[in-house]
């Protein structure tokens, strides 16, 4: 162990060749490294590509998302609908008269966060 560490040091140069064969045998090549590194940087490219002329491109959006995820929407409208089958469909198999409260819990939390968009 002693001379290992030792030899690495005498020549630093041998520290970084030895750690980039160590990198390649565990890689199939580094084409494959260098093609996803690459990768990864593209949608950074794409949110700085140039701000002050595309302006905000989610703000005609927000009539869309409050309409299909506000109150009274439709997507309120299946989450009751749902809960109420899933009550039936728990109660036949426990014959527990409380899992209808969870219908009550869902109707609470739905309007509060349904409320907040």
């Amino acid at each position: 162990m002693n001379g290992k560490v030792t030899s690495c040091l005498k020549n630093p140069f041998t520290v970084g060749a030895v750690a980039i064969r160590k990198l390649l045998k565990q890689q199939k090549s580094l084409f494959t490294l260098t093609f996803f590194g690459l990768l990864m940087l593209f949608p950074a490219m794409q949110v700085y590509a140039d701000p002050p002329t595309t302006g905000d491109l989610f703000s005609g959006g927000k009539d869309v998302v409050k309409s299909t995820f506000g109150k009274g929407s439709t997507v309120v409208w299946i989450l009751y609908v749902l809960e109420i089958l899933a009550a039936i469909f728990a109660y036949v198999k426990t014959k527990n008269l409380a899992v209808f409260g969870g219908i009550a819990a869902v109707i609470v939390f739905v309007n509060v966060v349904f409320g907040l968009i």
